[in-house]
C-alpha cells in the first residue's frame, strides 16, 4: 500500500505518476547515465544575463567519459559585465562564438536520455528555460541532480547548519578531499561538478546500491520542464 505521507503518493495524486521517470528514480546511482553541465553567465539576474560559454561531459559507473567532453564559446554582445575578467573571455572572443541555438540543438538530444548534473541547478536551468522560450522550442522535462543542494544536506545533517561560504564548488570539493580545480571555465567546472557528485555518492553509500529514490529527501533531485518557469517539484 502506498504511504500517503510520501512524496510518491502526492506525485501520483497530483501528476498521475512520479515526476521523475522510473528508469532514473529507481536506478542504482552507479548505473545512472549522467551529463554534467555548466554555463558561464554574465549576470546572476537571469532576465539580464547572457551565456558566454557552455561545457558538458558525460559519466557513468563512477567514470568520466572524456571523449564526450564539449566546450564552446557562445556568441554574445552588449554589456558583458565582469565576465571577461572572471571567465577570461574577451569581447572579441565572445563576438566570434557560436550561436546558442547550435549548442541547444546538440543538448536537446540528451534531455531525456541522461540525468543532468549541476552545481546550482536552479540557476542554470532557469537560463536554459529562457533560451528554450527565446528559440520557441517544444517543452521538455529534464531530471537533474544538484551537487550544491546535496552538499547543503550534508552540512545540515553533519553540523546542524551551513557554514558561510561552504557551498561553492571549490569549498564543496575541498570538504570531500578533492583537489582544487580550475574555476570559471565551463568545461572545467562541469568536470569538477561530476567528480564532486561521485565523491558525494560514495560518502552516502559506498556500495553504490542507493537510488535517486533514496536521495529524494535531500531536495537535490528535481525535474524541470524547459519552457516553463518553475520546477515540477521543489
Amino acid at each position: 500500500m502506498l504511504n500517503v505521507l510520501t512524496p510518491e503518493f502526492w506525485a501520483k495524486v497530483l501528476w498521475g505518476q512520479h515526476p521523475i521517470p522510473d528508469e532514473f528514480y529507481l536506478c542504482k546511482y552507479s548505473l545512472l547515465p549522467l551529463m554534467s553541465i555548466d554555463l558561464e553567465l554574465t549576470d546572476l539576474n537571469i532576465e539580464k544575463s547572457k551565456i558566454t560559454s557552455i561545457g558538458w561531459v558525460e559519466g557513468k559507473m563512477f567514470d568520466v567519459d572524456l571523449s564526450s567532453a564539449h566546450y564552446d564559446v557562445v556568441r554574445a554582445s552588449g554589456d558583458l559585465k565582469q565576465s571577461p575578467v572572471i571567465h577570461g573571455l574577451c569581447a572579441k572572443d565572445i563576438a566570434k562564438g557560436r550561436h546558442i541555438k547550435q549548442q541547444i540543438d546538440i543538448l536537446k538530444a540528451y534531455c531525456q536520455s541522461h540525468v543532468w548534473v549541476f552545481h546550482n541547478a536552479t540557476l542554470d536551468m532557469r537560463m536554459l528555460d529562457k533560451m528554450w522560450k527565446l528559440l520557441d522550442l517544444e517543452p521538455v522535462t529534464v531530471t537533474t541532480i544538484d551537487t550544491m543542494l546535496l552538499h547543503v544536506y550534508t552540512m545540515e545533517k553533519t553540523h546542524g547548519f551551513v557554514p558561510s561560504g561552504s557551498v561553492t564548488l571549490g569549498s564543496a570539493r575541498e570538504y570531500y578531499g578533492l583537489s582544487a580545480a580550475p574555476e570559471h571555465n565551463s568545461l572545467d567546472d562541469a568536470l569538477a561538478t561530476l567528480t564532486l557528485l561521485y565523491a558525494q555518492f560514495y560518502q552516502l553509500d559506498k556500495s553504490g546500491h542507493m537510488s535517486l529514490k533514496s536521495l529524494s529527501h535531500t531536495r537535490a533531485i528535481k525535474t524541470f520542464t524547459l519552457g516553463k518557469t518553475k520546477p515540477l517539484i521543489s
